[in-house]
């Protein structure tokens, strides 16, 4: 499958490449690593923490946290797209992380918007990890997917 339109191919992989890290937030609060789902921390920006447990909070939360994985697909792909690409992976999980660790959770969730804040290690290197498969599987997909074939 080849997606020539990068809007369209970041939006997909973007979405794609959220499987991958909500297994490992999955299995990180399961086995009693973390403390938060990552729906619960998105879902947390509009809703009370005992909201976020709901069926209605669960929906909400995976549907918002969609949201910066389309985002980060998109700038991604274009990324991708002028540099070349050499070093996907790497451009990928850079790109993941700057925008969604670093200035989403580092800096405008404490600016008091959101309801769940993890300050704790565990959630945070949790989230830390999960952001780095998300940017590697979105980097592979954008590069497997973006690919133009010359027939």
């Amino acid at each position: 499958m080849v997606i020539r339109d990068r809007i369209a191919l970041g939006v997909f992989a973007g979405i794609t490449a959220t499987i991958p890290s909500l297994l490992v937030n999955f299995l990180s609060v399961n086995l009693g690593f973390a403390k938060w789902y990552s729906h619960q921390i998105s879902g947390g920006i509009y809703l009370h923490p005992g909201l976020t447990d709901s069926i209605q909070g669960i929906i909400l939360g995976l549907l918002i946290w969609l949201i910066p994985a389309m985002t980060l697909g998109v700038i991604t792909s274009y990324v991708i797209k002028a540099t070349g690409e050499d070093f996907w992976w790497l451009k990928g999980i850079a790109v993941t992380l700057i925008c969604m660790h670093l200035i989403v959770y580092g800096f405008l969730y404490s600016l008091g918007g959101a309801t769940i804040v993890p300050f704790d290690f565990a959630t945070n290197i949790s989230i830390y990890i999960e952001n780095i498969i998300y940017g590697l599987t979105l980097g592979y997909l954008i590069k497997r997917w973006g690919k133009i074939k010359i027939s």
